[in-house]
């Protein structure tokens, strides 16, 4: 960034207006992390059309050191997800993701964000709601925050056909058996189908845990369990999990 004018990948994420007529637009580049830039123009120009949340592209910028800003000059859009803004619940997933981004200070994988928002804008909305939590999972597995799912934190058995590690304990962040689990202790429930699919998410293809059926009792618990990590992780409760209670 030498340069004062650069180029660089670019996924939008939000945009904010400021003075008269204008936007700021918060950027999640490939190798720059978090950006935010100022697009300049009145409603009917074609850059504003342009920069829009959820679309990929390429980005011309110009940095003023004068007035210590970043602008947007030029942007080349390769991918529209015009489908996010179709279906409610597309955009409320990328309205998680993006507020994700934003709290934990650009801690996201670019290729995993830009395959995610891919793949729920041609999704139908029960795909979407179970790409959301293979999504969330490889985010905290990506920043080191996903307790180890095969073992008790307590008393080190494995998962097995008659010992499964069926609680999770936000004191310790790490699963127990239902020997070690306490009555009077903070705990959220997982059955062994919804650790069994946090265990395929870590080990096979995309497209294989994708082809595995997941039933709605493992879906509400993994739903439960990985929104409390969220909130942990980004230190505060996330917006639009409160605003958006009902949709998933």
């Amino acid at each position: 960034m030498s340069n004062r004018s650069w180029q660089t990948e670019s996924l939008v994420l939000s945009l904010s207006p400021f003075g008269e007529g204008h936007r700021n637009a918060l950027l999640l580049t490939r190798n720059q992390g978090l950006v935010h830039a100022a697009v300049f123009g009145g409603p009917k120009s074609s850059l504003r059309a342009r920069v829009s949340p959820w679309q990929t592209g390429t980005a011309w910028l110009y940095t003023d050191p004068v007035k210590n800003m970043v602008k947007i000059t030029d942007f080349d859009v390769l991918f529209w997800r015009q489908g996010l803004r179709e279906n409610l619940v597309r955009t409320w997933c990328a309205s998680l993701c993006t507020e994700l981004i934003t709290k934990s200070h650009g801690v996201a994988d670019w290729t995993l964000v830009n395959a995610f928002l891919d793949g729920i804008a041609v999704s139908d909305e029960t795909e979407c709601r179970l790409a959301l939590l293979r999504f969330l999972w490889r985010i905290l597995s990506g920043a080191g925050l996903c307790p180890d799912c095969e073992s008790c934190s307590r008393c080190g058995a494995g998962i097995s056909g008659k010992n499964g590690v069926l609680y999770y304990s936000p004191y310790e962040d790490g699963f127990v058996c239902p020997d070690c689990a306490h009555r009077d202790e903070q705990r959220i429930l997982l059955s062994r189908e919804a650790l069994d699919y946090l265990m395929a998410i870590t080990r096979l293809k995309p497209s294989e845990v994708r082809a595995i059926p997941l039933g709605y009792g493992a879906y509400a618990e993994l739903r439960s369990f990985l929104f409390f990590l969220l909130n942990r992780m980004v230190g505060s409760p996330l917006k639009t999990l409160e605003t958006g209670e009902g949709i998933l």
